[in-house]
């Protein structure tokens, strides 16, 4: 007995090694494949948003091969460069990318649309919630003005969900950009991981504080570096318009008043939406939408707010997932 009781610390030393050792391997396995999505095709076609567009292939800052599509308008003054969210692409959401592009270029804008890397047809594993995409976007912007022939800070930053959270962190790496709209994005990486994530594991929540840690010592990626929030705060001069759907369960609705609260610019806007989910805002209120969307460009990068949506625009019916 006495023998017994003289193992039994070393017993439960082992035992506690052992769980220690299986949780941090189980939190590196799922850190390491949840961030890699599946490629999900690209529908519908770009001929079904545009009579004309131009398939492009280039760089993103750190040389990663970003692929997408520009689509222009005759005597455009202005651009959009617009981002999909977590494991769709440029054109396959619930956002409606097409639909949208299709009522961008009506209004005058010239449009490209692009897969983040680690997404469609562009090169890279992951994705990384907004650490490595700004420099994507950073790309893309480049290439969008200089597509439309404009300056860059004409170039309007449409993001939804993962894009974005990744288009505000775009504004800490170059404040310079043109106007920033968000659709679903979330104001802190770490808050959203603690969130959702078991949405994505299928594993108790409690494994989340491990699946971050190995994501940092791993894998590089530091989600305590991730506040869009941080970077609102710190743009007082920045007008934004924040887009939240009131039923999100992808990313909750506080992350938008999060968002809005940060903003101490008077022109900053926030348009909580009644009765939809994650991204579907424009899928249920396009007219509203459009509206918001269009008013605050027109403001921001000037002329006139357009009066009327052309009939069937807003009307084709949703792809994608």
């Amino acid at each position: 007995m006495r023998q017994a009781r003289t193992l039994l610390p070393y017993v439960l030393a082992v035992l506690v090694l052992a769980a220690l050792v299986a949780y941090f391997a189980v939190s590196f396995r799922v850190a390491e494949t949840v961030t890699q999505v599946e490629r999900v095709p690209l529908d519908p076609p770009a001929g079904s948003i545009a009579a004309t567009h131009e398939d492009v292939t280039f760089n993103s800052r750190d040389g990663i091969v970003l692929k997408g599509w520009t689509m222009t308008t005759a005597r455009s003054a202005r651009a959009t460069s617009n981002h999909h969210g977590r494991g769709r692409n440029r054109v396959n959401s619930d956002f409606m990318e097409a639909a949208i592009a299709r009522l961008l270029l009506v209004h005058g804008y010239s449009v490209l649309l692009f897969d983040l890397r680690g997404h469609g047809e562009s090169g890279g594993t992951r994705y990384t919630l907004g650490i490595e995409e700004p420099r994507d976007i950073l790309a893309a912007i480049d290439l969008a003005a200089s597509r439309a022939g404009i300056d860059r800070r004409r170039v309007a930053v449409i993001g939804e969900s993962l894009g974005g959270g990744s288009a505000l962190m775009t504004v800490k790496a170059d404040p310079s950009i043109g106007p920033v709209v968000t659709d679903s994005a979330f104001a802190d990486g770490e808050t959203v991981v603690s969130e959702a994530a078991t949405q994505y594991t299928n594993l108790p929540a409690w494994f989340n504080p491990g699946m971050v840690l190995m994501a940092r010592v791993f894998l590089g990626l530091d989600l305590s570096q991730v506040s869009p929030e941080r970077v609102v705060a710190s743009q007082p001069g920045r007008a934004f318009l924040f887009i939240h759907c009131a039923d999100d369960q992808g990313v909750l609705v506080h992350h938008a008043y999060d968002l809005k609260a940060a903003s101490a610019n008077p022109r900053t806007e926030l348009w909580i939406v009644p009765g939809c989910g994650h991204v579907k805002a424009f899928a249920t209120h396009p007219d509203e939408w459009a509206q918001h969307v269009l008013t605050f460009l027109g403001r921001e990068l000037g002329g006139e707010k357009p009066t009327s949506v052309p009939a069937g625009i807003l009307a084709a019916p949703r792809r994608g997932g």
